[in-house]
């Protein structure tokens, strides 16, 4: 099973690419079923969307790139938090370690020990 390093702002976590697949389709169902109406969230989704459904790693959400200003900050952080109620075991802690990230509240990073994995 492979791993991917989620990062926003020199902050982040790995996450095990399954869990990482089940959070982005629980994400994905709340931003679809939003009509937010944005043309850079049409963008994110089916990036998001084919990131979700690769196969053997490497999963990358591009957070930095997306996420350029507040208000898409908040957005996406909103989708998150509403994600969490629907969101399977599998993906929940993933979800949460997204959520902490978005938040400013994860201070880990790259390097930092895994055992929140």
């Amino acid at each position: 099973m492979g791993t991917s390093y989620v990062e926003y702002k020199r902050y982040g976590f790995w996450s095990r690419d399954e869990f990482l697949e089940y959070w982005i389709h629980a994400l994905l169902r709340e931003m679809l079923s939003t009509a937010a109406g944005e043309p850079w969230l049409g963008t994110l989704v089916d990036h998001w969307r084919i990131q979700a459904e690769i196969d053997g790693g490497c999963i990358s959400l591009g957070l930095d790139e997306v996420l350029d200003d507040e208000s898409k900050r908040e957005l996406i952080l909103s989708f998150a938090q509403r994600a969490m109620l629907h969101c399977s075991d599998r993906g929940r802690r993933t979800g949460q370690l997204f959520i902490d990230l978005l938040s400013g509240r994860l201070k880990t990073d790259a390097s930092s020990p895994i055992d929140y994995l």
